[in-house]
């Protein structure tokens, strides 16, 4: 009798585990290698990953140790880092038939830098909204930041301008809201965080990040800033200091169509600007010039209350010819408040 030989039932179901378990085991590596092709190339901007775990009963994978720089070298720091990047499946969504994902961004660092067009970085440069669903090729319903990093810098000035928020937290919620449509209802978002590592801060309004940024609402509230950890900020741009003084500060801004207009506002508390001695130091000319920014800011001085307060009105355009309407947002600010310092505080 010969006997036949062949493949049984638990036979099929041990090779068919081994072929599971090899994709699971190699699949981590194969969407590394896959998403770092897809970020070396983002137009002035390049990316890199150091690894990604799946974690397929969650629906998800995270991101490890994510990094962009500016391709030109002239930038000295990176444009955005993470320790990690979670990006899962929203269950509540697809339990009422929709396919969402939710991101969540652990510490991460976003670094501006203000200076000439080559040395310069805002992001402008590259489709992030593009990058952005390489990554995640489904629709987006919540963006999150879990104790982010927002600096400011700028190498060239004299002196060297950075401006730090920490523990920034929150979220951008119904993103899939924000259909992109003429119509579109921007996303919902709420911030928290502390400028200077000591003042509070916080932002809220309606946004959508993935979109073009010509249609949003951005209020914006800092409280009990120490002002000398301003003054490189206040010497670089106006070219006076603080002695001592806290303020508020109170920002609020509408785009509708492409056309931006609001206002900003500090609020200078116990405000002292002249220290002749210190000044004497630096030389006459010097000492005469902090005596002059010291009697303008008794101008707008209340006097019962010791308080210095303006309001800095703020327009433009975003729709500005061969820039982003992110980069004329950057712009407008960075010249409505220069020129409020020199009308203020500032020489010719």
């Amino acid at each position: 009798m010969i006997k036949k030989h062949g493949f049984n039932s638990l036979s099929i179901l041990v090779i068919v585990a081994i072929v599971l378990i090899g994709l699971r085991l190699a699949l981590p590596g194969l969407v590394k290698n896959s998403l770092n092709e897809q970020l070396a190339e983002m137009g002035d901007y390049q990316g890199r990953i150091a690894d990604v775990d799946i974690a397929l009963l969650r629906g998800a994978y995270v991101i490890h140790a994510m990094e962009i720089v500016k391709v030109s070298e002239a930038v000295p720091v990176s444009f955005f880092e993470a320790d990690s990047i979670d990006l899962s499946v929203s269950w509540q969504a697809l339990l009422s038939g929709k396919v969402v994902a939710e991101v969540e961004f652990i510490n991460p660092e976003l670094h501006f830098v203000d200076g000439d067009e080559k040395d310069s970085q805002s992001g402008a440069g590259t489709d992030w909204r593009a990058a952005l669903q390489q990554l995640v090729p489904i629709r987006i319903d919540r963006l999150g930041l879990n104790n982010g990093t927002l600096h400011f810098h700028n190498f060239k000035s004299e002196p060297n301008v950075h401006l730090l928020l920490t523990e920034l937290n929150g979220a951008f919620n119904n993103l899939s809201n924000a259909d992109r449509s003429q119509d579109a209802v921007p996303a919902d978002f709420n911030f928290t965080g502390l400028l200077f590592e000591n003042a509070s801060a916080s932002m809220q309004g309606k946004l959508d990040p993935l979109g073009d940024f010509r249609d949003f609402v951005i209020n914006l509230k800092v409280t009990d800033i120490e002002l000398q950890r301003i003054n490189n900020l206040a010497e670089a741009y106006g070219h006076f200091n603080f002695k001592s003084g806290s303020g508020d500060f109170i920002m609020e801004l509408e785009a509708v169509d492409g056309q931006m207009s609001g206002y900003a506002k500090p609020i200078l508390n116990n405000v002292v600007i002249f220290d002749l001695q210190k000044d004497l130091e630096k030389g006459v000319f010097s000492a005469a010039w902090q005596a002059v920014v010291g009697a303008v800011g008794q101008i707008f001085r209340n006097q019962p209350k010791d308080r210095i307060a303006s309001q800095i009105e703020i327009s433009g355009s975003l729709d500005e010819k061969n820039i982003s309407a992110w980069q004329a947002f950057v712009s407008i600010l960075r010249n409505a408040f220069v020129d409020a310092y020199e009308a203020r505080f500032g020489r010719e």
